[in-house]
């Protein structure tokens, strides 16, 4: 009974949101708190027709111009998960909604199982947001788009030499962003039709919805011409500067000017939540840390 109380004592129940059915539990470890966020969900009551299958099939030349003769072999690995663990419903802001996070989940799992850099290239790509982007311009993309970015990115470069070293995992994640962010379109890796771009401010100027995106764009292209240089700015090589990474920065130096007083708004109405965006599962990435 003792052990029961201390252990309680450790434990807090607090609501995510106030409208939705979500809690989350704290664990108090010492100096440091493990939070666990728990929401409703529904296994085994969607079941997606044959038609998803064959309009899945065509649905990447819609929006990536390169090379897809993989496309139907990893559309298969994809389409047999999902047949074996289908998506569920999950409680979120008073409604049922979609999720896919257990089929996201095992095709994640081993992901690096060729001891490829695909894993600790996300988190990286993830530090750089938190880090770099998100306190400039607000949290416009979060880390379910990432990973998105990553199913993606997997499927288009299914070759293990792209993953074999840190840089050129980096590289290829760092493509397939800039991609979508210049078509503005991020289609969900299983519902092609949703774009998980498409947030749209409470304002009456129409211009920050592709004003954020832009922003975006100009320091993902950036960052790929030269990761090291982006990533270390204040290492002093000169010689290893390279045209294309000081023609990038100037881009994206003369677009933050330009754009002063709209990015300051934009992160303002960004820390304010004052948008509307396709729904995503924020708690997928909570039972699936990557």
């Amino acid at each position: 009974c003792f052990l029961l109380i201390l252990f309680t004592e450790k434990i807090r129940l607090e609501a995510l949101d106030l409208e939705g059915p979500g809690i989350e539990l704290a664990f108090d470890e010492g100096v440091e708190t493990v939070p666990v966020k728990l929401v409703p969900a529904i296994q085994g009551v969607i079941k997606l027709s044959n038609q998803w299958i064959r309009e899945d099939l065509t649905h990447l030349s819609d929006w990536w111009d390169g090379d897809l003769t993989n496309e139907k072999k990893n559309f298969l690995r994809k389409a047999r998960a999902l047949w074996e663990l289908g998506p569920e419903l999950v409680a979120k802001g008073g409604f049922w909604r979609l999720s896919f996070s257990r089929v996201e989940a095992t095709l994640i799992e081993d992901v690096d199982a060729d001891e490829g850099q695909r894993r600790p290239a996300l988190r990286l790509l993830k530090f750089v947001n938190k880090t770099r982007w998100t306190p400039e311009y607000g949290k416009i993309l979060t880390s379910y788009h990432l990973k998105t970015i990553l199913l993606w990115c997997c499927e288009i470069y299914p070759q293990k030499a792209q993953w074999e070293t840190l840089l050129s995992a980096l590289q290829a994640l760092l493509a397939i962003l800039k991609h979508t962010l210049t078509k503005r379109r991020l289609p969900h890796y299983f519902l092609a039709p949703v774009n998980l771009f498409s947030r749209c401010y409470k304002s009456n100027n129409a211009i920050y919805r592709p004003l954020a995106l832009e922003a975006l764009c100009h320091e993902a292209e950036a960052m790929l011409a030269d990761p090291v240089g982006y990533l270390m700015p204040d290492l002093e090589l000169p010689d290893c500067v390279s045209p294309e990474y000081e023609e990038k920065m100037a881009a994206l130096q003369e677009f933050k000017q330009k754009h002063q007083e709209e990015l300051k708004e934009l992160k303002r109405m960004e820390d304010e939540h004052m948008y509307e965006e396709a729904e995503i599962s924020e708690e997928e990435d909570c039972v699936n840390p990557m």
